[in-house]
C-alpha cells in the first residue's frame, strides 16, 4: 500500500497540480453559472412579483391589517417554492453538468491513474498483494481528488443557500447536493475502473460520457436519481473487482 501511494503521488509535477486546480475550477465555474441562472429564473417564476403582473398591492388604505406571522409564513412559503424550482432548474441542465464533471474527473485523475496502471504488475510483486487490493488502494487515493471536486460543486450551492434561500427547510437543496455528489461519484468510479481495466483513455471517456448522458436524460429531480447513481456506482465497483480477480490482471 505504501509503495502504491508513493508511486501514485511521487514527483507530482506543477503541471499535474495545475490540472487538478483546473478541474476544480471547471466544476465550480459551470455549477456557479447554472446556479446563478437557475436562482434568478426561480425567483421570477416562484416569487410574488412578476414583470408581467407587477407587484400586488391595495387600492385603498383602509384594508384590514394581518398579523406579522401571516406575512412571515407567506414569505417562507415563497422561498420554499423558489428553492424547489431552483433545484429542478439546476438539474434541467444535467447534460451539461454530466459532460463537464466527466471531463473534470478525467483531468484530475489521469496523472495518478496513468502511474497506477503503468506500474500495476510490478506493484503486485513488491507489495505481495492481490490485483483487487492494489486497485482498491489506488481508488482510495483517487477519492482524495474526488473530495476536492465535490467541494467545488457544493460551494456554489452553499452560497445560494446562505445568500438567497436561508431560513427554509432546505430539503430540495439537500436533494440537489446529493444528486450532484452521486453523479460525481459515478463519474469517478466509471473513469477509474474503465481506465484501470482497459488502459485506454479514449474508451474510458466515451464509456463514461455515454453512461452519464443516458442516465441524466432519463432521471428527474427526485431521490430515485440518487439511488440510481449509487446503484450504478456499486455495480461498477463490483464489476471492477470481479474482472481484476477473474480475467484481466490476475498475474
Amino acid at each position: 500500500m505504501k509503495a502504491l501511494i508513493k508511486n501514485a503521488f511521487s514527483d507530482y509535477l506543477h503541471v499535474e497540480v495545475l490540472a487538478v486546480i483546473l478541474a476544480a475550477i471547471m466544476v465550480a465555474a459551470v455549477t456557479s453559472y447554472i446556479a446563478a441562472d437557475s436562482v434568478y429564473k426561480a425567483s421570477i417564476i416562484g416569487g410574488s412579483v412578476t414583470p408581467i403582473l407587477g407587484a400586488p398591492g391595495h387600492l385603498s388604505g383602509q384594508v384590514q391589517e394581518k398579523p406579522p406571522e401571516y406575512y412571515a409564513s407567506k414569505y417562507l412559503a415563497m422561498k420554499e417554492k423558489i428553492a424547489n424550482l431552483f433545484g429542478a432548474l439546476v438539474w434541467s441542465n444535467s447534460g451539461l453538468l454530466s459532460s463537464v464533471y466527466v471531463v473534470a474527473v478525467m483531468i484530475a485523475l489521469f496523472p495518478m491513474m496513468y502511474r497506477t496502471r503503468s506500474s500495476f504488475v510490478p506493484l503486485l510483486f513488491r507489495e505481495r498483494a492481490s490485483p483487487a487490493r492494489t486497485a482498491l488502494t489506488g481508488l482510495g487515493a483517487s477519492f482524495v481528488l474526488f473530495l476536492l471536486l465535490a467541494f467545488s460543486a457544493l460551494f456554489p450551492l452553499e452560497i445560494v443557500s446562505l445568500k438567497w434561500l436561508s431560513g427554509i427547510s432546505q430539503r430540495s437543496l439537500i436533494l440537489l447536493a446529493s444528486i450532484l455528489i452521486s453523479l460525481l461519484l459515478t463519474a469517478t468510479l466509471a473513469v477509474y475502473s474503465t481506465y484501470i481495466l482497459w488502459g485506454r483513455l479514449d474508451l474510458s471517456i466515451v464509456f463514461t460520457l455515454l453512461l452519464t448522458f443516458l442516465l441524466s436524460g432519463k432521471l428527474g429531480f427526485e431521490w430515485r436519481t440518487v439511488w440510481t447513481y449509487l446503484g450504478i456506482s456499486a455495480g461498477l465497483f463490483v464489476f471492477m473487482l470481479y474482472s481484476l480477480h477473474r480475467r484481466l490482471m490476475n498475474v
